[in-house]
């Protein structure tokens, strides 16, 4: 009932006010309604492009548990995006792989902070490698309550980058290998009895230089052609990497001459090393004609390395020590 006390005027601008506040709350509900709406739309418009997306994108809570996975991210397994929902890294990955990403999504709840990795994906048939970031999503609080993850696919960069890798090693083996012996080739031999030579100086640890030759090569080699010559040299190369130590390096230093580098060796113990090749060697069978049956001998030169002596002096050393093994009648070891 008015209140009998107030004027018409009053009571008209009451009903004014009332009116202006009722328009007011219908404006503001219109207004929420819209935002909601757009909201709505914004969201099946995010939701549409991340389940569209030609990368990775998924979601986890702090546990690991998957809250969202697009159509990309299931079909790398071959499944649908509902079978996720409520699985965890561990029901997905092996251990290892799964506490690396639980490690990461924790970082990301208790910073705050977006996270950068690199992701490995094993799966039976192939490996899969990403670039992932995982951002923290925020509830109304500030709280960061779930981790999104976008990750985009770099297998085929890193399958372009081994294969690169691949290939610029078998490029620097080729620079460094003789093809016909498969022993490093005489440019290399020199560089590494400079280091050899650096390290024995800096270190005071004996270096041994083995110099071997084939004895009367040249005459076999006229005799039954290059080709058997070659077969020749090509079994002389296993036969020396076979008695080598790992810690040892043969060269084909020049036509049928070779050297082996003998680190933290005396002279002495490498001449049991250099006796056992030339045995060996001297038993191979080579048959250069039908029924004919030959065996081939090495002269070998070895000299320890004297402190702060020229390279050159010292390769020249082992050389004469060679000569000399082929001057006392081939087919023996000649060291000092």
């Amino acid at each position: 009932m008015p209140d009998p006390a107030k004027t018409n005027i009053e009571l008209i601008a009451e009903n004014a006010l009332l009116k202006q506040r009722i328009q007011e709350l219908e404006r503001a509900e219109s207004e929420r309604m819209r935002i909601e709406e757009a909201c709505k739309d914004s969201e099946l418009k995010y939701r549409s492009l991340i389940e569209h997306s030609s990368d990775v994108v998924f979601c986890v809570d702090q546990n690991g548990e998957y809250k969202f996975v697009n159509q990309v991210f299931a079909s790398t397994f071959g499944k649908t995006p509902d079978y996720f929902l409520g699985k965890t890294f561990w029901d997905i990955y092996p251990k290892e792989h799964a506490d690396q990403r639980q490690a990461t999504s924790i970082k990301v709840f208790e910073t705050g902070e977006s996270q950068s990795l690199e992701v490995v994906v094993p799966l039976p048939d192939r490996t899969l490698h990403y670039i992932a970031k995982a951002n923290p999503v925020r509830d109304e609080t500030g709280k960061v309550v779930l981790n999104v993850t976008h990750a985009i696919d770099i297998t085929e960069r890193k399958l372009m980058e081994e294969a690169l890798r691949e290939s610029e090693k078998k490029y620097r083996e080729l620079s460094i290998i003789d093809y016909l012996t498969q022993l490093y080739n005489s440019r290399h031999f020199h560089q590494q009895l400079r280091m050899e030579i650096d390290r024995a100086n800096r270190y005071g640890q004996p270096l041994t230089l083995m110099l071997l030759d084939l004895d009367d090569f040249k005459r076999f080699n006229d005799a039954y052609g290059h080709v058997e010559g070659d077969h020749v040299l090509f079994h002389l190369g296993q036969v020396v990497k076979r008695w080598l130590r790992q810690t040892d390096s043969a060269y084909r230093y020049g036509g049928e001459e070779f050297t082996v580098l003998l680190p933290m060796t005396t002279s002495a113990d490498g001449a049991v090393t250099a006796e056992r090749i030339r045995t060996e060697f001297k038993k191979e069978c080579f048959s250069p004609l039908p029924g004919l049956e030959l065996h081939m001998t090495l002269s070998i030169g070895l000299a320890q390395y004297k402190p702060q002596e020229d390279m050159k002096s010292f390769v020249h050393r082992a050389d004469q020590l060679m000569y000399q093994g082929k001057k006392n009648g081939k087919d023996q070891v000649c060291w000092k």
